[in-house]
């Protein structure tokens, strides 16, 4: 077997990828990963559910290539990506007992029989070991064929992330001599890709060997700068501390954790319980929070008052205050935190209000004007946003502005960053 090389092509499977039914979220969550391995990502090549094209992107990895391969895995007709690709390898299909045991078990606790469509998930290329899905019901496939190593994995996002501490460790066995590399890996919400890239222009310029880059994630931009694994362990320190005052305040993560997660465990460690209070948003601050695990433990509750009789009968805003000074406004977002405070009993809260688009502008309140609004025992501060997209990312930069602002404020006691105004 050719010694691995340390490059890696992916194989994205899915005719849903070719006609905009979904978007390829798997590549860049799975390059990171793979970086993180000493593994670089060399190609990426989507393909249709069709076993021609599976072969022909396998045959286009040079040997000693990891290859890895998402999507195909189901249980329905058209995932036909373990069948293709023993037939590229020439290998025979076999049944593996612990995956088959496993899907019956999983079956049972449903309630449900364990028909044939769960029988063909359990099989893998003849010498390829399977990976539990703990999250699903198709396993990780590992192997070797023809001078490849491959890595088959299942298309929904959830289930990879799931099954990647355990993947990973096998990579690490099956393959020791993967070059390591160091990852820092920093999260920032408030900052654009160039404001980003000026802040940290001093240090790319004083460590240009390094690997560095960035992209734009659901909360924000991340920033990425991966060495080999024998580099100065003092200099890299020192990186480590100068790029993270470069980010200032907003840094949220040190690590893969969302915004919503770093901000629930800055309220926890402050001992504060939180509310929204939301109307451009319609509820998506507190479906982001609430979708980490033991967010009961800090999150109170939420109100979506869109209308504005809601924020006046559920949040007490006051008619005045709506009559003189508009639902979009400082006035407004104030209030509706005060009382989101009130009405749930919450050390906290966050407020949001604005127009989202496409319609809706007023003048001097173009569409994308928002304001936002924290309120704590501590005092009450509000931020005034232009956000200049389409109504989703309006909503979506909205939202990720509200959780950074909450968790700075919780994580610091002042001020959640530069812009927001004391009151």
């Amino acid at each position: 077997m050719t010694a691995p090389t340390g490059n890696v092509h992916q194989v994205a499977v899915g005719d849903e990828l070719l006609c905009g039914r979904t978007v390829d979220a798997n590549s860049p969550w799975l390059q990171r990963r793979l970086a993180a391995l000493g593994l670089r990502v060399r190609r990426v090549t989507v393909v249709g559910d069709a076993p021609d094209a599976v072969a022909a992107a396998l045959d286009a990895a040079p040997p000693g290539t990891l290859v890895t391969v998402t999507g195909g895995l189901g249980p329905t007709p058209d995932d036909l990506t373990v069948e293709a690709v023993a037939a590229w390898a020439g290998l025979p299909l076999e049944h593996d007992r612990a995956v088959r045991e496993h899907l019956r078990r999983r079956a049972a606790a449903r309630g449900r029989p364990a028909g044939s469509h769960l029988e063909r998930q359990a099989r893998r290329p003849h010498g390829f070991t399977a990976v539990i899905n703990p999250a699903g019901t198709a396993p990780a496939l590992l192997g070797e064929a023809r001078d490849r190593r491959l890595l088959l994995l299942p298309g929904p996002p959830a289930e990879i992330r799931a099954l990647w501490p355990a993947v990973a460790e096998r990579l690490r066995a099956l393959w020791p001599d993967l070059p390591p590399r160091r990852v820092l890996l920093l999260r920032t919400a408030g900052l654009s890709e160039p404001a980003l890239a000026q802040r940290t222009e001093p240090l790319r310029n004083t460590h240009p060997e390094w690997d560095w880059s960035w992209w734009l994630s659901r909360w924000g931009v991340d920033l990425q700068v991966t060495a080999p694994a024998d580099a100065d362990p003092d200099r890299w320190a020192a990186l480590g501390r100068a790029a993270a005052a470069a980010c200032g305040p907003y840094l949220y993560a040190r690590d893969g954790d969302g915004l919503p997660a770093a901000t629930l465990a800055a309220l926890r460690e402050r001992g504060w319980r939180a509310a929204t209070a939301e109307s451009c948003t319609g509820g998506l601050a507190a479906g982001a929070l609430t979708e980490v695990p033991g967010s009961s433990a800090v999150v109170l509750g939420g109100v979506v008052s869109y209308a504005d009789s809601v924020k006046t009968v559920v949040l007490g805003v006051p008619d005045a205050v709506l009559a003189a000074h508009g639902a979009v406004s400082r006035e407004t977002a104030l209030a509706m935190a005060a009382g989101a405070r009130r009405l749930t009993g919450a050390d906290v809260a966050v407020a949001i209000t604005g127009i989202a688009g496409p319609g809706g502008a007023t003048p001097g309140k173009p569409v994308g004007t928002t304001w936002l609004a924290v309120a704590s025992p501590l005092g009450t501060w509000s931020l005034h946003r232009r956000f200049p997209a389409h109504r989703e990312r309006n909503r979506r930069l909205a939202v990720a502005a509200a959780l950074a602002g909450l968790r700075t404020h919780a994580a610091t006691g002042g001020a959640p960053w530069a812009g927001w105004e004391e009151f």
